[in-house]
């Protein structure tokens, strides 16, 4: 059978792999703001690192980083200038109790909060050590300098109910706000502060200098109650999502399989997000700050309904505010749904 020059060479063309087929031609640039590059954001890094974990799924992220400013995140999104923010859950919920009309495509990850101590204030503490009960640390912690990040973010609102529980308040603490985590490490160091609460491992050259204790692991799962909370999640306009259905399944898939890439090949992606976005710190840090991490992402990208409402009610309590319209089954869309 004789065939027509055009059909030989469109054949040849495909089995060279020149002609552009499958998943890789049909990718849409997706425009992804991160409120800050770190381990809690991980998986959204990835997709820079290792795109063709999202392309599979028709994704190429653009990633932003929005420099710890969550603000700005989400007003990126209300303002078109970004598709999706990556942020704190609480950043997001807040939004949508004041009116923004968002919608949650994926959640990234649970409480991966701790409370480091500098070794100075420890030794004043008698009794009370690192493995004493989380109630005694807690109390402990009573007429301390601490810092951590404004009120309303994941880290703020968890202080605040784990204090609670131990019949304390804010206002037993000498708090103020502080996102630098050099300046945190400093500060613990030369005895400007006692305490800081911050993202697990990102603090870890004091606790490799021994000039801090890590006093209250939240990552670890110190605090069962707080289990299942999601503390980072991403958020589009409600509008974009009706829009663009099948695309944003294709960020949740593409997270999620970042997430399974990241547990399955930890030393691989170690050393590519390192490299990346981390050329300069200490190894040390990194690599505490990474393992310390891991166990916390959500599998699927998805939050239990139990989690997610704790947090309205830890966030509620905190705000003085009412969270119905942020409810799990209003925000999250089917596919970030944990059933």
């Amino acid at each position: 059978m004789s065939h027509s020059p055009v059909r030989t060479t469109v054949a040849a063309l495909a089995a060279l792999g020149v002609l552009a087929v499958g998943p890789a031609a049909a990718q849409q640039t997706v425009k992804y703001g991160a409120a800050a590059i770190s381990m809690s954001h991980a998986p959204a890094m990835v997709g820079v690192v290792a795109p063709e974990l999202f392309a599979k799924h028709g994704v190429k992220l653009e990633l932003t980083d929005f420099r710890g400013n969550s603000a700005n995140c989400v007003t990126g999104v209300i303002s078109n200038a970004t598709d999706v923010c990556q942020v704190g859950t609480t950043s997001g919920t807040a939004a949508i109790v004041e009116g923004a009309n968002l919608k949650g495509i994926a959640v990234i990850i649970g409480p991966i909060s701790e409370i480091i101590l500098s070794a100075k204030a420890a030794e004043k503490l008698g009794n009370v050590r690192p493995n004493s009960p989380v109630t005694e640390r807690l109390r402990a912690l009573k007429g301390l300098r601490v810092v951590s990040s404004q009120p309303g973010t994941p880290h703020y609102v968890t202080l605040d109910a784990m204090l609670k529980k131990a019949g304390m308040s804010m206002a037993d603490l000498r708090y103020r706000t502080l996102g630098d985590t050099l300046a945190m490490m400093e500060g613990l160091r030369h005895d400007q502060i006692d305490a800081a609460m911050w993202t697990v491992g990102t603090l870890a050259g004091v606790l490799a200098d021994k000039s801090g204790v890590r006093w209250i692991n939240v990552a670890a799962g110190e605090v069962p109650e707080f289990r299942g909370v999601p503390y980072v999640t991403s958020f589009a306009l409600a509008s974009w999502v009706e829009k663009n259905p099948k695309l944003a399944e294709g960020v949740r898939a593409g997270l999620a399989d970042a997430t399974s890439a990241l547990r399955r090949e930890p030393a691989k992606y170690s050393k590519l997000l390192k490299a990346k976005y981390f050329p300069q710190m200490d190894p040390i840090i990194w690599e505490d700050s990474y393992q310390q991490a891991l166990p916390s992402f959500f599998e699927g990208a998805r939050a239990p309904k139990a989690g997610w409402d704790y947090l309205l009610q830890l966030q509620s309590e905190s705000a003085k505010k009412d969270y119905s319209k942020a409810a799990w089954d209003k925000v999250l869309v089917p596919g970030a749904q944990a059933k």
